[in-house]
C-alpha cells in the first residue's frame, strides 16, 4: 500500500479474540463507536467500521465496496489445483459482485423460496424430534454438537435431498470449507493442510457427480434447482464445478451460523426466565426469540468488503484497494437505533431490523431457511425439554476464528422427569 492517508490505529480495547469479545462481540464497541468509529488494524490489514450508519453505507454500495477481495489470497496446494482451481475459488459467492453474483443468486434463489422452505418445516421438526430422542432421557447433553449442528446438517441434507450415506461428508465439509476460506489469513500447517484439502476436493468431486445426475431433474431440492437451470441457449447456467462449489458454501454457512444462533438463544433464554415463560405460553414469540438472539449476538461478527475508490466514512478517508470489515455486532447494538441495546428483549417493535444476514446485494441467500430452522429448532427443543437450561458451571468454549468465532460446546441439563 502506497497511500499517504492517515491510518488511525486500533483502540486497545479492540481484541476480537479476547474471552470477553468471543462471548459477547458487541462488548468491545460501546466506547469505540463514539470515540473512534473507523480505525485501521495493522495485524488484520483492514479498516474496521462500527457505526450502524457507516455499516449501512458499506453494505448498500457494492460498486464502492466490492466483495472481490474476499476470494483472493486462498492458497491452493499444487496437488489439488487440478480439482479446485484458484479461478474456481474466486467464484465463491462472498467474493462476487454483479453481474456474475446476480446470475448465481438467480439460479439458487428458487431453492430458498418461501413455499419451498415452508414445505420443509415439518421434516425439520421431525428430524429435530428424532435427534432429541437420542438424549432426552439422559438429563444432560452437549447441545452444540449433539443438537444444534446435527439439526442444521440434517436440514441441509433434506434441502439438498441427499441420502444418508452423505451425512458424514456433509458434517466434515462445514468445517473444511471454513478452514479453506480462513487459510488466506490463517495458514494451515502440515499435516492438517493436506488432510483438509484431500477431504475438500473429494467432497467437491462427489457433489459434482450428484449435479450431473440431476441436470434434467424437475425436483425442487436445491441441487436439482441449481443443476437444471438453463440459460437462453438452453445450456446449464452454472458448470458442475460452480454448482458444487456453492453447495460447499451452503454446507458451511447454512449449518454453522444457524447452529450458533440456536445455541445463543438457549443461553439468552436460560438467563431470561420471564421471556422464556412468555414464549412457552405463546408459540408466536419463538420467531422473535431467534431474531432478538441474532440481533444481540450475531453468529458472524464481521462482513468484509474492499474499497474500489477513495471514500470517506465518519471523517476518515479509506484509500482505494484497502479491505474494510463492517462490525455487524456493533451495528446491531448501536444505541442510536436500539433502546437499551444490551438488553435481550423479544418484544422490540421491529424484531427483524438487524444486520445479522447483512444487507443489500449480498443479503444472505439462505435467510428464509436460517430463520425457519432456527425458530423451529429452538421451539422444538423447549417443547420437548421445557426445564432445559445451560449447565450452572457452563464455560464458554470457542474456536477463535476472527471472522466467525465458532462455539464448540454448550452444556445443558434438565429435569428428565418432564420429558
Amino acid at each position: 500500500m502506497t497511500s499517504t492517508y492517515e491510518r488511525p490505529p486500533a483502540p486497545e480495547v479492540f481484541n476480537p479474540l479476547s474471552a470477553e469479545a468471543l462471548a459477547d462481540p458487541a462488548s468491545m464497541y460501546e466506547r469505540i463507536r463514539t470515540e473512534q468509529p473507523v480505525f485501521w488494524h495493522e495485524g488484520l490489514g483492514t479498516w474496521v467500521i462500527t457505526r450502524r450508519e457507516d455499516v449501512d453505507t458499506v453494505l448498500m454500495d457494492w460498486k464502492t465496496f466490492s466483495c472481490k477481495g474476499n476470494g483472493s489470497g486462498i492458497p491452493v496446494p499444487d496437488q489439488f489445483e487440478s480439482v479446485v482451481t484458484s479461478d474456481l475459488l474466486s467464484h465463491i459467492s462472498v467474493s462476487m459482485d454483479p453481474p456474475i453474483h446476480t446470475e448465481m443468486r438467480r439460479v439458487a434463489q428458487r431453492g430458498f423460496l418461501k413455499p419451498v422452505i415452508d414445505a420443509l418445516e415439518p421434516e425439520v421438526v421431525a428430524r429435530a424430534n428424532r435427534i432429541i430422542d437420542r438424549f432426552a432421557d439422559l438429563g444432560q447433553a452437549e447441545l452444540m454438537e449433539e443438537y444444534c449442528l446435527e439439526l442444521t446438517t440434517q436440514t441441509l441434507m433434506a434441502l439438498m435431498n441427499l441420502p444418508d450415506s452423505f451425512e458424514q461428508m456433509m458434517r466434515q465439509l462445514r468445517d473444511d470449507h471454513f478452514a479453506v476460506l480462513a487459510s488466506g489469513r490463517e495458514p494451515m500447517e502440515e499435516p492438517r493442510r493436506t488432510q483438509v484439502w484431500t477431504r475438500y476436493t473429494d467432497a467437491q468431486l462427489r457433489l459434482r457427480e450428484v449435479v450431473r445426475e440431476r441436470r434434467n431433474s424437475d425436483a425442487t431440492d436445491l441441487i436439482s434447482v441449481m443443476a437444471s437451470a438453463k440459460n437462453r441457449d438452453g445450456e446449464p447456467t452454472l458448470s458442475d464445478e460452480r454448482v458444487a462449489l456453492h453447495l460447499c458454501e451452503f454446507s458451511a454457512a447454512g449449518t454453522d451460523t444457524t447452529a450458533q444462533g440456536m445455541a445463543n438463544a438457549v443461553i439468552f433464554l436460560s438467563r431470561n426466565e420471564e421471556q422464556l415463560t412468555q414464549a412457552q405460553g405463546d408459540p408466536s414469540l419463538w420467531a422473535r426469540v431467534f431474531e432478538e438472539t441474532l440481533r444481540r449476538r450475531p453468529s458472524a461478527p464481521f462482513a468484509s468488503r474492499q474499497a474500489t475508490r477513495d471514500v470517506e466514512l465518519s471523517g476518515i478517508t479509506i484509500p482505494a484497494g484497502d479491505m474494510v470489515w463492517v462490525a455487524l455486532a456493533s451495528a446491531n447494538n448501536d444505541p442510536d437505533y436500539y433502546p437499551e441495546p444490551k438488553k435481550w428483549d423479544i418484544h422490540r417493535d421491529e424484531p427483524t431490523d438487524h444486520y445479522s444476514f447483512t444487507k443489500g446485494r449480498h443479503t444472505c441467500l439462505g435467510q428464509p431457511l436460517g430463520r425457519m430452522q432456527g425458530t423451529a429448532g429452538v421451539r422444538t427443543l423447549f417443547e420437548r425439554l421445557p426445564s432445559l437450561r445451560i449447565a450452572p458451571d457452563f464455560e464458554q468454549d470457542f474456536l477463535p476464528l476472527v471472522m466467525l468465532p465458532i462455539r464448540r460446546s454448550l452444556a445443558a441439563s434438565w429435569d428428565d422427569s418432564t420429558t
